[in-house]
């Protein structure tokens, strides 16, 4: 296997190499590094390396960490937003599921959401008195994902799919959305039902098991996201696919940790989850030997028996949970 690697900025680096220290223990493969993200930029005047995009076609997946695209000071495009456009990911799979003594309700949820429309195609015009941006919801899109979230849910045994929206204020887009969504569904033999997007946030807190595949455009997977890995009990131990027709990028969904960068301290877990999720899909296209279920058996071993970072209570450093996680895979 090749994989592309990406070590991204903050914690990054360290996550990403104490990921990589389990992978080469776990598998047989060639991790190729690329260049990129706000370090890159500021050494080198640009956001990735040359000819990136062909070294990562060159490879089987990519493995990423966080990368910071800075609201202020100097500006350049988004790594993530060229990635996504430039492989077609259109399907971000996030799967939360609770860890007892940690989550603060029962959660065993996977969250899909569209990643190439909606607000973020980041279509934004301005003058002296107002700003305006461009929300873009279209059928083909719509109905793409929707095919993506039911097919999902029949492979991983789940017989509920939610789609989130807002059609009570957003009728046309949420309601082209909704309406598309509906269409797929009368296609499968799986429950389909609908939610408001604040009462969805309300009921992810509120209730166990509130939703089993949550269906969303772009905007609202982003916020409901953060939302569901509270509940799990911290946003390092979540980790996301983002899925094309034929390429794949796995990182975790928290973002670059800059207050925490360098102490060693930096959870590795949403970085581990997602290196497994990546596993199991290189394993379904008969590119990995291994699948990633055993990883996350050891995740769940450790988690059992404490062995934590900082910001879940936990005084054991990063690499001491990958060296723990490691033994587990061992047994």
């Amino acid at each position: 296997m090749r994989i592309a690697v990406i070590k991204g900025d903050g914690v990054g680096p360290e996550i990403m190499g104490a990921t990589l220290s389990l992978l080469e223990r776990y598998i047989e493969a060639d991790f190729i590094e690329i260049k990129a993200g706000k370090s890159y930029f500021i050494e080198e005047g640009k956001p990735i390396e040359d000819n990136a995009i062909e070294k990562i076609r060159g490879c089987d997946s990519l493995l990423k960490g966080p990368v910071a695209t800075p609201t202020k000071g100097p500006s350049y495009p988004s790594v993530n937003t060229l990635l996504r456009r430039e492989f077609k990911l259109y399907a971000n799979v996030r799967p939360f599921r609770s860890y007892e003594g940690i989550s603060i309700r029962r959660i065993d949820t996977i969250l899909v959401r569209e990643n190439l429309e909606c607000l973020y195609y980041g279509w934004e015009v301005e003058d002296e008195d107002r700003a305006i941006a461009m929300r873009v919801i279209t059928k083909r899109g719509a109905e793409r994902i929707s095919e993506f979230a039911f097919n999902l849910a029949k492979r991983e045994g789940r017989g509920r799919v939610t789609a989130i929206h807002k059609r009570n204020i957003l009728k046309r887009t949420d309601g082209l959305f909704l309406d598309a969504f509906y269409r797929v569904a009368s296609k499968f033999d799986l429950r389909a039902d609908d939610e408001i997007v604040d009462a969805a946030g309300y009921k992810l807190v509120k209730l166990d098991n509130a939703f089993d595949v949550m269906l969303t455009p772009n905007l609202y997977g982003d916020i409901l996201s953060d939302v569901a890995a509270g509940v799990v009990g911290s946003i390092g131990l979540c980790g996301s696919a983002q899925i094309g027709e034929d390429f794949a990028a796995f990182e975790p969904i928290h973002g670059t940790g800059e207050d925490i960068a360098g102490k060693g301290i930096a959870n590795p877990i949403g970085m581990i989850i997602a290196a497994s999720m990546m596993l199991d899909w290189l394993w379904e296209r008969g590119r990995s030997p291994k699948r990633g279920e055993k990883i996350r058996e050891a995740v769940d071993s450790v988690i059992r028996d404490r062995i934590l970072t900082p910001d879940l209570g936990g005084d054991f450093r990063t690499e001491q949970v990958v060296e723990k996680i490691v033994d587990r895979l061992r047994d």
